[in-house]
Formats: C-alpha cells, structure tokens, sequence
C-alpha cells in the first residue's frame, strides 16, 4: 500500500462571507494588475470564486464585472463551486498521454463514477483535467491537493484512491 495516500491533506476553506471578503480585499493595492493574485488569495481562503466577489472586485480595481469575469474564466484553474476535500487533478499533456494517462483518466472516471469538473459525493473528491503538472520525466502524473504521484499505474492508482478511502472512514 503507499502510504504517501494517506498523508495527503484534506482541503480546509472558509465558508464564503462577502463582508469578510471585503474585509481581506482592503489588504491588497487596487493596481489593475493585481487581479490574478487577488483571485488567487480568494479562491485559496474560500476555494473558488463565488459570484459575488465579481461586482466587488469590480469596483475596487476600477474595471467592468464582464473584465472580471472575462478574466476568471479564461484561467481553467478558477472554479465558481467549492470543491471537496481531494481535488485530483490528473496531467492530460503529451507526455503522460504518451505514458497511459488516457487509460488511467478513463480508470479514474469509471471508479470515481464522474466526470471532469464533478464531484463525488461517495468519495468527497472533485476531478480536474491539467494540461501539464512539469514533471513530464515522470510521466504519467497526478496530483491531489498539493501532493504529487509521479509514475502512476492502474495498480498505484487503485491503491492511492483507497488511501483516500480509508482517510476519510479513519
């Protein structure tokens, strides 16, 4: 078994309160450049953008709410629901399509039950496709949360998702 899987940390975010958001967004310059980090800070404190936070980040960096959003929907990486306590993103770039991330993306999508952008319920893990975690010499990689799997097989695919399993019936 790897017991790496069972010391991934469970994501931990703050329920979205828009006047504690207006309270953190008084820490930051209101320079238009500053959006992305912004946008990062908040979706790190709350784990996505709620919609409410458009009209405000609007106003303070002095820009439309169709810039914004524009903005937050180019970057796949903004997501507008929270996610669940594993988000597993899974390395869709050439080189691990080149090492079996196609056979591994469909394993996952059959034992999860889902698709991209969804989230199990049964599991408590929301799947996302990456277009490259820069590991490519250890392809095919995953990651979920922050931690790294390089190398991933069915077999250590299997054994990572019961990890999580457990880790969250322990």
């Amino acid at each position: 078994m790897l017991d790496i899987a069972h010391n991934v940390p469970k994501n931990h975010f703050e329920d979205w309160q828009l006047e504690l958001a207006a309270k953190l967004l008084k820490d930051f310059d209101s320079e238009e450049h500053n959006l992305l980090d912004v946008l990062h800070f908040f979706q790190g404190t709350f784990g996505y953008i709620d919609k409410e936070l458009i009209p405000l980040l609007a106003k303070f960096f002095n820009l439309s709410r169709a810039e914004v959003h524009g903005v937050i929907s180019f970057y796949h990486d903004f997501r507008d629901e929270k996610p669940a306590a594993y988000v597993l993103k899974i390395c869709q770039a050439e080189s691990c399509q080149a090492m079996g991330s196609n056979k591994l993306t469909t394993e996952l999508k059959a034992a999860l039950n889902i698709d991209f952008h969804e989230t199990s319920t049964a599991t408590d893990i929301t799947l996302e496709p990456v277009y490259c975690l820069g590991n490519c010499s250890c392809s095919p990689n995953l990651m979920i949360n922050s931690q790294m799997f390089s190398r991933v097989t069915s077999e250590s695919l299997t054994q990572i998702l019961q990890g999580l399993t457990e880790e969250q019936h322990d």
